[in-house]
């Protein structure tokens, strides 16, 4: 009976490690309006873990196994970047970027 609780939990475990979150939500311009065709990617240690394309609403969504604390950039816009925070759920940032001398800025809206 014991081996068969401790094979449970087991299981148990792996299913929660194999959920994924999700990181979506919306990018705005310096003029407040959406930011579309731009990559935006979510890195873990430096290294890309996720990617998609914002559409014409300037809304992005990509999927995400790892949980804790990643970094959202924004390609071709120098500095823009924003600490995003995974879970086994889905989590929505509504950011605008915003221009500060010669780098870009991400902040919450």
């Amino acid at each position: 009976m014991k081996k068969l609780g401790i094979l449970l939990f087991v299981l148990m475990s792996f299913s929660f490690l194999g959920q994924a979150g999700e990181v979506y939500g919306t990018i705005k311009g310096n003029d407040g309006k959406p930011l579309t065709k731009q990559v935006v990617q979510i890195l873990l240690n430096e290294k890309v873990i996720a990617s998609d394309t914002t559409d014409i609403n300037g809304y992005f969504s990509v999927k995400i196994k790892e949980v804790g604390k990643l970094k959202l950039v924004i390609i071709g816009f120098k500095g823009a970047s924003f600490d995003v925070f995974s879970a086994n759920s889905a989590t929505r940032y509504n950011l605008s970027m915003i221009k500060a001398d010669d780098k870009w800025i991400l902040k919450s809206q």
